[in-house]
Formats: structure tokens, sequence, C-alpha cells
């Protein structure tokens, strides 16, 4: 492969990319927009509903967040009472967040809403292809991980 091959490759790869987190990302605001929290309280809502209890620390790590950040969405979360926090008896500074009923009610109508969407996308690749596709996004997302950058 030449230079300017590569050059085209990575061109490609970079545009692809652009397109893909904005047509994704524009969905995901919209979505959670509609059930009134942020796009990333959305995001939160959903790692605490997926990793069950999680600690600020795994939280942090898997939104790729600092914690001051994460924090000041959390509490935002906790004044409207979509998560708790929960203080560990034998370490203060151990925190899990858990979803209220409140909470999971919101994190269901999200997901609803996204699985809709999903599906329709899914719907419009050829049943003998997806596993490729999901192959493929997974390929690219261990990729970026043990990428240096961002």
């Amino acid at each position: 492969m030449t230079n300017m091959e590569i050059g085209q490759d990575l061109y490609q790869f970079r545009q692809m990319l652009q397109i893909l987190i904005r047509r994704f990302g524009l969905l995901e605001k919209e979505g959670a927009q509609c059930c009134g929290v942020s796009l990333v309280q959305s995001h939160i809502l959903f790692e605490v509903d997926r990793i069950k209890n999680p600690s600020l620390n795994d939280l942090s790590s898997s939104l790729g967040l600092d914690n001051s950040t994460l924090s000041r969405h959390i509490q935002g979360l906790v004044d409207r009472n979509l998560v708790s926090r929960i203080q560990s008896s034998t370490d203060r500074r151990y925190v899990t967040i858990t979803l209220t009923s409140e909470g999971k009610k919101y994190e269901d109508d999200i997901a609803k809403q996204m699985n809709i969407y999903n599906q329709e996308i899914l719907s419009n690749i050829p049943v003998n292809k997806r596993g490729q596709v999901l192959e493929s996004i997974d390929l690219i997302l261990e990729a970026m991980q043990n990428s240096s950058c961002c």
C-alpha cells in the first residue's frame, strides 16, 4: 500500500467516523432531551443501569469523565431524584450510584426510543451482513481503546 493510499484510507476513515458520530450523537441528544435529561446524564443513567451500583471511579472510567465533572452531573441527577449516592459504611470516600425508581423509568424510556431507532438502522442492513457490521464496530472500539489519543 502506498503512502497516498494510506492517506486516502485515513481521510475516509476520519470522515466516516465523524459522520457516524454526528448522526448518532444528534439522535441521542434528541432522545435524551425528550426525557428531560442532558446527553451526559442519559449516558450516566445507562451506565448505572448497565453496571448495577457502580462506584464513582467505575463510572468515571466507563464514561471517560474526570471525577469532578462526573460529580456535578450526578448531583444534578440526585437533585432530580433519578439516582442515589450510597456511601460505604467502612470507607467514606467510596460511593456507589444507584438508580431510583424514577431514574429507572427515565432510563427505560430512553432505552425504548434508542431501541426503536437502532432496530430501524439494523433493518436497513442485510441480515447476513449484521454480524460483520457488529464485528467491525467492535474492532474499531478495541482499536480506539488501545490508541494513545483521546
